[in-house]
């Protein structure tokens, strides 16, 4: 990525669309951000900046702006949008994701009340879903989530205005669907291609802009945000929540004995290469391990029949009071009967130090 400095909202507009990926804060990825390229005294001061361009570009290009990296902003322009949220869905539409039990209901509820009232300012959305200290909770969990899936999109910015007609302030994110804000421009090329395919896109050009970074940063810096970490062998690596029960085996003696452990795999979606969490049932009721997939789909013969097995690596073993049973209600998790997908947020509050 050229050197560049950014002076005035032209240019940032121009390294938008000319880039195409354009995140607003430091990250990662060194030298990819307007923070680390707008003149210095236009960052944090008195003077019209960046903070302020912020809904101009999005009105001037048709991008979209979101939490879409590392659960910080960025602009994606109007060409690559459709490539990005193509792999960040997985290929899903949000009705097939909630069908599919891949989106929980809490999101589902703050989506459609969303999407049928796009464009719609932060602040009115709240009222209307009653989130409030008395009311509802984890709106911006929420929002974060469907940002970094590219369900929601930050469509404007809108400031208050005194009586003398003047802005002040900070700007009130006004917020909309892909699917609403850009229309057939969208919808028309988002499931175009197989995810593998856009994500494959995306990567590339990635690398063409950061010649200097490594494949592998740019890989996590592109799963950042997702539960479901893209892959470059063809397929998306997946999370999974994983019970075990201690009554029927002492999983916690099993890997003090030995890191690897053969596993039932009762959901044939869980592949090489996917992250189980294990779910410790009653009495110690938490999440205890972190666990790399190495092999899927080993036959076993079992007293009740055929089987699969998989084989589990202990990547990390965390304490007993980091993840309880009460903990993971915060996360709309109560039951762990079988695998499921793990939340996002959760996997962020399990790698907090």
């Amino acid at each position: 990525m050229r050197d560049f400095i950014i002076r005035t909202e032209d240019d940032l507009a121009a390294a938008v669309e000319e880039f195409g990926f354009l995140p607003f804060f430091a990250n990662s990825l060194p030298g990819f951000s307007v923070e680390e390229h707008i003149l210095p005294e236009l960052w944090f001061t008195d003077r019209t900046g960046p903070w302020e361009w912020k809904g101009p570009v999005i009105r001037r290009t048709g991008c979209a702006y979101g939490k879409f990296f590392e659960h910080k902003a960025a602009w994606i322009s109007r060409e690559w949008f459709p490539d990005f949220a193509n792999f960040r869905r997985d290929g899903y539409d949000f009705d097939a994701r909630f069908d599919d039990e891949l989106a929980s209901w809490h999101d589902n509820e703050l989506y459609c009340l969303l999407a049928d009232n796009a464009p719609i300012l932060s602040g009115d959305l709240k009222k209307l879903g009653n989130y409030s200290k008395d009311g509802k909770k984890g709106f911006d969990t929420i929002i974060t989530r469907l940002q970094s899936q590219c369900y929601i999109i930050t469509s404007d910015f809108v400031y208050r205005k005194d009586k003398l007609g003047q802005t002040y302030g900070w700007g009130v994110a006004q917020y909309s669907t892909p699917e609403i804000m850009m229309g057939d421009d969208f919808t028309s090329r988002v499931y175009k291609r197989t995810p593998q395919e856009s994500y494959e896109r995306v990567f590339s050009h990635l690398r063409k802009l950061l010649p200097d970074v490594n494949d592998r940063a740019i890989e996590r810096f592109l799963s950042s945000g997702s539960a479901a970490a893209p892959s470059r062998d063809g397929r998306e690596a997946k999370s999974w929540l994983v019970p075990s029960n201690p009554k029927l085996y002492d999983i916690i003696q099993g890997f003090k004995d030995h890191p690897v452990h053969e596993w039932t795999q009762s959901n044939p979606n869980i592949r090489p290469g996917d992250t189980v969490y294990m779910y410790v049932g009653v009495p110690v009721g938490a999440v205890l391990f972190k666990c790399a997939v190495e092999e899927t789909g080993i036959p076993w013969e079992s007293e009740r029949g055929p089987k699969l097995l998989m084989t589990l690596r202990l990547e990390k073993t965390y304490p007993e009071d980091k993840m309880t049973r009460e903990r993971m209600r915060d996360f709309d998790v109560v039951n762990v009967r079988g695998p499921r997908f793990m939340p996002e947020e959760m996997i962020r509050e399990l790698e907090k130090e």
